[in-house]
């Protein structure tokens, strides 16, 4: 199928969790969710190690095989690309339901990515902009020379670490570490923009 089976897997659960709420995505917001989802990923799970290639072009972000997949996902009629967007048909929520279900082979990623997609969901594609372009990571590497960045050096995952260790509570869960330093950004960001 692609270089990337992996990639592939996630981008099918990611499209199945966002099918449960919508049958539409702007791709820019879909390499977005992939993106952070990435760059987090490290905080979430200790055991999971694949990469992606991320590259940075004039502040745009390109994830290598991202488009190939989408690609591949139309001609096998389980998306439709149309303009900028993402239409996720019946094929793909049918198949990926199959290997979703409880004890399936995807159930696993599927309880990882399913809490993040309805974390990403409960904010304004135009908040998920802002978010996307505070990433520590994407930050350092559009401020610098790297024209490569690895989500397993992710600056962002590195941050919620040492935050959660300041917190010393077990029962403080990832996803609402992670969502206080959104609503940080969100916070900090339109307060100083509503200032000028």
């Amino acid at each position: 199928m692609t270089e990337n089976p992996k990639l592939t897997e996630k981008i099918l659960v990611f499209l199945y969790c966002i099918s449960q709420l919508e049958l539409k995505i702007n791709i820019n917001t879909f390499r977005r969710y992939i993106y952070l989802y990435y760059m987090t990923k490290a905080f979430f799970s200790d055991s999971e190690t694949d990469d992606v290639v991320i590259s940075i072009e004039k502040g745009n972000v390109k994830i290598v095989n991202f488009d190939d997949i989408l690609n591949t996902l139309q001609l096998q009629n389980y998306i439709e690309l149309e303009d900028n967007f993402i239409i996720i048909k019946t094929a793909l929520k049918d198949y990926v339901g199959k290997l979703v279900s409880n004890g399936a082979m995807l159930f696993q990623l599927y309880k990882q990515i399913n809490p993040f997609v309805n974390l990403l969901k409960s904010y304004d594609d135009q908040f998920i902009f802002t978010i996307f372009f505070s990433e520590p990571t994407y930050t350092r590497a559009t401020q610098g020379a790297e024209t490569e960045i690895s989500p397993l050096k992710s600056q962002l995952s590195k941050l919620l670490l040492e935050f959660k260790k300041k917190i010393a509570n077990d029962k403080v869960d990832d996803y609402d570490i992670l969502s206080h330093w959104m609503d940080f950004i969100l916070k900090n960001y339109y307060e100083i923009s509503g200032d000028n």
